[in-house]
């Protein structure tokens, strides 16, 4: 989950940093960087990733911003900024207005911020 996290963060950027930006893309993308970050910290605490359907192993996004603060994975601040990623990127993928990309460009520095702050520095794979 950890080169995943690296990975949307590095796409986020490509769909802001085009000639036409894709926010609504880029929206998405950060905050899966942020999930993947978060998951991956569950599983270094020693929380296993739950099975959701046979065979199907992933953390539920809705509930994933309080278990991960129940389980002292994120303080209250990271809670919060995960719980926004994850209306934000309601908004990208299923609202019909697009989002701006002032807004998404904020959403990205606080998904960087997240993801640093749970992985560490960025690798140069």
């Amino acid at each position: 989950m950890e080169r995943k996290a690296w990975e949307n963060l590095a796409a986020a950027r490509v769909f802001l940093d085009v000639e036409e930006p894709c926010p609504n893309a880029a929206a998405s993308r950060a905050y899966y960087a942020a999930y993947h970050a978060c998951w991956h910290a569950m599983n270094e605490a020693g929380i296993p990733t739950p099975e959701v359907r046979s065979g199907v192993y992933y953390f539920l996004h809705d509930p994933l911003p309080q278990d991960a603060l129940e389980a002292g994975v994120l303080d209250r601040q990271a809670s919060e900024v995960l719980d926004w990623l994850v209306d934000l990127r309601v908004a990208a993928d299923y609202v019909v207005d697009d989002l701006t990309v002032e807004l998404v460009k904020e959403a990205l520095e606080m998904a960087t911020s997240f993801v640093r702050r749970l992985l560490g520095e960025e690798p140069t794979w």
